[in-house]
């Protein structure tokens, strides 16, 4: 038998970058739609929207789908907020609206505002090199290369600390962020500073260092008292993962060992994947306390008006549509509609804040599921932007079943090859199909017609069947499922 950190070795490194994949599975559609950055007409009054979410979430809660909080808010004012599934399974413990989950990267927000709080404070500058704010760092010749705006924007060239080494270690090791640089201190830069963007969790971590030596302080104790505090975070914090904390969820992820799905819908506890969080993420918080911290610094209370305005900004483009990344923040529009915010998910792990400035409206989900707020946040997206959800036709159960059966993705014309991707299972019922891409990835899938469905949770994703001269269904190619199109051939 394998030792648990000979399993988490193989596990963990292709887990987070696939899972990054299907964080993106049911959002990237939003990012495929071209920005017209107008008012958009509204199709739905907010009581409408309100009632069209209350039946998805029920729907969802009901087919197993479901486990978290959600939280929509206009003007500071709650218009929704219910908690749905266990923040503990084995001891049947609810989630409440006010039950800490983890937020995954969602924590970069929080770090980009406590650069530029430093920065507003002219102690430091977006232009520093990284070795005048942390001259201790270890790689001068990096650090001599890059500046802090680099670090915050993703295009310092620095790249993760996700891979087999971390994957080794016990996570108690990692405890504060300076445990995290032998991980990838001494790695070469991925290309010139500068030249290009690529998410880097690497890159925040640096990010933490230079709060502390900036600071004077750590970084855990500087977003408590500079970003929590002032907002009003009472139920947000950075937690060791041996803390006993409470009212916090468990994280329950449907990967198994080596990336297989497990069985029949089965979830684990992700704890094998934890360590504390920290400046590139992985603290906890509520959809309350997420709300807080839309209001507060929209309302000027973390940083000024210039700064604010700087924070919410995107400055680099990120190859999805028109999405630019800023300071931990990421902005896009969507039917012309602004949207700003930042999103977080991993095994076990799926959160998202989006904050809509010019409509007014705050939306927090947090899940304690793979990828359990994409399908929420992207409906609202849609509804919110005043766009109409597709409507569904009726199909025969023999056309429905025609369908059935595994694909093998072969290629992605936009992208990279599709081979490294795991196979997709489609199954049916009376109603449409079903699309499982593995990891919690299990999608309902309605038809628009004999040979053309979208998916319920993203209506913008589609997938087209393919047929022979016999009419025999011989693949399938997929739009808005993922950052680029993807094709896939039926197997026997």
């Amino acid at each position: 038998m394998q030792s648990r950190s000979s399993l988490r070795s193989k596990l963990i490194p292709s887990l987070f970058s696939s899972m990054c994949l299907l964080c993106v599975f049911a959002v990237s559609a939003a990012f495929s739609q071209a920005a017209s950055k107008t008012d958009a007409p509204r199709k739905m009054t907010d009581a409408q929207i309100i009632e069209d979410l209350r039946s998805h979430l029920d729907r969802a809660l009901a087919e197993g789908r479901l486990s978290g909080a959600v939280l929509v808010a206009k003007n500071g004012k709650i218009l929704f907020e219910q908690a749905y599934g266990f923040a503990d399974h084995a001891f049947n413990v609810p989630n409440k609206v006010d039950t800490k989950f983890n937020l995954g990267s969602m924590g970069k927000m929080f770090t980009g505002v406590s650069v530029l709080q430093l920065v507003q404070e002219g102690k430091m500058s977006l232009d520093d090199k990284l070795i005048k704010d942390l001259p201790d760092y270890p790689n001068k010749d990096i650090a001599e290369k890059i500046t802090i705006y680099q670090l915050l924007t993703h295009t310092s060239g620095l790249g993760d600390f996700f891979g087999p080494e971390f994957a080794a270690n016990s996570m108690a090791k990692f405890r504060t962020l300076e445990s995290l640089l032998p991980l990838f201190v001494n790695k070469p830069l991925l290309f010139d500073p500068g030249t290009k963007w690529q998410y880097s969790n690497a890159g925040f971590i640096v990010l933490g260092l230079v709060i502390e030596h900036v600071s004077g302080e750590s970084y855990y104790d500087y977003v408590r008292e500079n970003v929590f505090k002032p907002a009003g975070m009472i139920n947000t914090d950075n937690y060791n993962i041996d803390a006993d904390v409470p009212n916090l969820a468990l994280g329950y992820t449907s990967v198994g060992d080596n990336m297989r799905p497990l069985p029949d819908g089965q979830r684990r506890s992700n704890i094998f994947i934890l360590q504390r969080g920290g400046s590139a993420g992985g603290g906890y918080s509520t959809v309350e306390d997420l709300l807080r911290f839309s209001e507060a610094l929209q309302g000027h209370k973390l940083l000024d008006k210039e700064y604010t305005h700087m924070d919410m900004t995107g400055k680099v483009a990120t190859g999805r549509g028109d999405a630019k990344y800023g300071f931990g923040m990421e902005e896009q529009f969507i039917n012309g509609v602004r949207i700003v915010g930042h999103s977080g998910g991993g095994p076990g792990i799926s959160s998202n804040l989006d904050m809509y400035p010019d409509l007014g409206y705050a939306v927090a989900v947090t899940s304690n599921y793979d990828n359990g707020m994409q399908p929420i946040i992207e409906r609202l997206r849609k509804e919110l932007t005043g766009q109409e959800l597709p409507k569904a036709i009726h199909l025969s159960s023999d056309i429905l079943k025609s369908f059935v059966g595994k694909y093998e993705v072969t290629s992605s014309p936009d992208g990279p090859p599709g081979r490294h991707l795991p196979p997709m299972a489609i199954t049916a019922d009376q109603e449409g199909l079903w699309l499982d891409v593995g990891m919690g990835g299990r999608h309902r899938c309605l038809p628009l017609s004999p040979v053309e469905f979208f998916i319920e949770d993203s209506p913008d994703a589609q997938l087209t069947f393919t047929k022979d001269e016999k009419g025999q269904v011989t693949g399938l190619t997929a739009i808005s499922v993922a950052p680029f199109p993807l094709k896939a051939t039926k197997l026997p």
